[in-house]
């Protein structure tokens, strides 16, 4: 088959994410079948308009501004070009409306609905866009399929007034551990927040939760590790200054596939803070190391983490710090309850495989465009 992908980025683009990296690792699987597989995505500083990258053929045009009109734009000299049997888009932030650029078979990725925490990251006519045109998918595609890493998105979509019947449920899969990986027989004396560095990965809330855990907890000789780009990365500093915790988090930065498998393994939980995500790939990750994770009780991570069983997950609301801080001293006051979740958070992280994700979403796609 001859598949185009539509998506915002590429796993290069320096502000790839989780949704670049589920792309790649699927559609890296489905080419390597024998499977044509183009992705179109916007341009960046540096990059070639042309390029293979894990056996998908990436062509790169224009920016994230006018995206959708650069799809349009470019579409019928695509096609023209491959002659697609299949176009899979990845609805991230904003539509690409493939219903109305094609009547070919296809299928709409969705990692995960952002409603209000869009509110959380951008400036407020943005947002009400993006929400908007969220609050509009089931009119602007009332008769595509969808599909979704998590059980919690399909229920959101459902909410949002997409027919069950419309959307397949394909888990995201885990890279497991480097090979000859030997993991540490002790954890150390840190937290981990490892993420990009975005308002509504809730950086804020991790900060706050250790500086009341340091405040109850001052012998106890904990850091929190930051570790991840991104736009709020060169405000930590002053943020930490101004609350009193610059002498007790290290900022890593972005760091390399080997030092975030050593931050994962050593680190003695994961925080993940979010205020909303499509699944929670750092989850299983770190799960994959022993390592459990406290959590946001949000959809996505509401699904990546069994509650009390391969992680704490924590309320937001009404006071997301404070529940999150007493999560974080479960974990370093009751070490019985740490060993045993981190048990569990491995053997759940062991059942999750991109082979798997690849298979089922290609069987998907052949189902879709009627070719077995």
């Amino acid at each position: 088959m001859k598949i185009l992908v539509l998506n915002y980025r590429d796993r290069m683009h320096p502000e790839a994410g989780g949704a670049e990296r589920h792309l790649h690792q699927v559609f890296g699987r489905i080419a390597k079948q024998g499977h044509e597989v183009v992705l179109f995505t916007t341009h960046f500083k540096g990059a070639l308009e042309r390029e293979w990258v894990d056996g998908i053929l990436v062509i790169r045009c224009g920016g994230d501004l006018l995206f959708q009109i650069t799809v349009l734009r470019n579409f019928k000299k695509l096609d023209a070009e491959f002659n697609f049997d299949f176009i899979y888009e990845d609805l991230n932030k904003l539509p690409l409306f493939t219903p109305f650029l094609t009547r070919k078979p296809h299928l709409i990725q969705i990692h995960h609905l952002w409603r209000n925490s869009i509110f959380r990251e951008i400036f407020f006519p943005i947002a009400f866009g993006v929400w908007l045109f969220e609050t509009l998918i089931p009119l602007l595609y009332r008769k595509s399929h969808f599909v979704t890493g998590g059980p919690s998105t399909v229920k959101e979509l459902m909410q949002l007034g997409i027919d069950k019947n419309r959307i397949s449920l394909v888990y995201y899969g885990a890279d497991g551990l480097p090979s000859g990986y030997v993991l540490p027989s002790e954890k150390e004396k840190f937290f981990l927040w490892l993420s990009r560095v975005h308002r509504y990965k809730g950086i804020l809330i991790a900060l706050d939760a250790f500086k009341i855990f340091m405040q109850r907890n001052p012998e106890s000789g904990m850091q929190l590790r930051v570790a991840g780009d991104g736009p709020l990365l060169a405000k930590l500093p002053e943020i930490l200054k101004n609350i009193g915790m610059q002498d007790h988090v290290v900022l890593e930065g972005r760091v390399s596939a080997s030092r975030k498998t050593d931050l994962f393994a050593h680190a003695l939980c994961l925080l993940q803070t979010s205020y909303k995500e499509g699944w929670g790939l750092t989850v299983i990750e770190a799960g994959e190391t022993g390592t459990t994770t406290v959590a946001s009780n949000v959809p996505g991570l509401c699904d990546s983490v069994v509650d009390g069983k391969t992680g704490l997950l924590f309320p937001l609301y009404p006071q997301a710090a404070e529940s999150c801080a007493m999560a974080m001293e479960r974990i370093y006051k009751e070490v019985e309850l740490r060993k045993q979740l981190e048990a569990e958070a491995q053997k759940w992280a062991s059942t999750f495989s991109w082979d798997r994700a690849a298979q089922e979403s290609l069987a998907l796609i052949q189902e879709l465009a009627g070719k077995k």
